[in-house]
């Protein structure tokens, strides 16, 4: 029987998957090791630093802020970055919140076709940020205890993503656009605009109290999601750092870095953060 290229990768994927469980049974210590630290990085760190801004985001967009920005910021988002004016939203969680939210909120409005697959790409390229109080405040200050590094970082992160962003507003070539266009400009686009939010919290017929209680569990949920995913991660990092993996990644970064004044105590981090940024970041 002839093999698929499918099948070939499934079965690539298997044979990871074999392998990984077999670690897990030959080293538990290691797995420990990993997934505890993964499980302290997650709730120390990512939990409450997250958590407010993903309940924030979801109440916003279900009363309609999106829409409201959509109409309202589509002259400006269209001709800079050629996404949807809905995208004005993502790109403001991504500013204060930062991933993975916005990739979440571009799927939904993608679900909602307020977005094709192509404005759907571009604009995850350049709003996937660090949120300001990750970098702010959990790398500046609680993993290098440097409170100036904070806005060296931030900036050069922020400014790096909106080039990225201006350049990929080409990418995909000419596509119909699925933004809402405004019919008035001026002073009427905040009215239309207010009317349009106004229609979406009418559609809406769940109490406040429902609202914030499918925010909350929402945003949860979401999160416990992320945790599973650093913890996994984590165990992979601990496993390949006990096999040479993470040393011999962080020895060719070696070859390149060292010679440019880098420190070589970050270089296992560097390796780390190949797998896991998180991650990385803590080491």
């Amino acid at each position: 029987m002839r093999m698929k290229k499918n099948d070939t990768y499934r079965l690539f994927w298997t044979v990871c998957a074999l392998i990984f469980t077999i670690c897990m049974a030959l080293y538990p210590q290691v797995v420990f090791n990993g997934a505890l630290l993964g499980l302290q990085t997650w709730w120390n760190i990512v939990f409450p630093a997250l958590l407010p801004f993903f309940i924030a985001s979801e109440l916003l967009m279900n009363f309609g802020v999106v829409h409201f920005m959509g109409l309202l910021l589509e002259p400006i988002m269209r001709p800079l970055f050629n996404v949807p004016g809905a995208g004005s939203f993502v790109m403001m969680v991504g500013f204060f919140s930062g991933y993975p939210i916005t990739s979440m909120i571009t799927a939904k409005l993608r679900t909602e076709n307020l977005c094709s697959k192509v404005e759907a790409e571009r604009l995850i390229s350049f709003t996937s940020n660090s949120s300001p109080l990750f970098m702010l405040a959990a790398v500046a200050i609680g993993m290098f205890n440097n409170p100036q590094l904070g806005l060296l970082i931030a900036g050069a992160h922020y400014l790096s993503n909106l080039t990225l962003g201006l350049l990929l507003r080409f990418y995909g070539g000419a596509q119909k656009s699925t933004g809402a266009v405004p019919k008035q400009t001026g002073r009427h686009i905040i009215r239309q605009a207010f009317h349009r939010m106004l229609e979406v919290q009418r559609m809406d017929r769940r109490p406040l109290g429902k609202i914030m209680g499918d925010s909350v569990r929402s945003a949860v949920g979401n999160l416990l999601n992320i945790g599973g995913f650093i913890i996994f991660f984590a165990v992979i990092i601990s496993l390949l750092t006990m096999a040479g993996v993470v040393d011999t990644i962080a020895t060719i970064l070696g070859t390149i870095l060292l010679p440019l004044g880098f420190n070589p105590g970050i270089l296992p981090a560097l390796g780390s953060g190949f797998f896991e940024m998180t991650i990385g970041s803590k080491l």
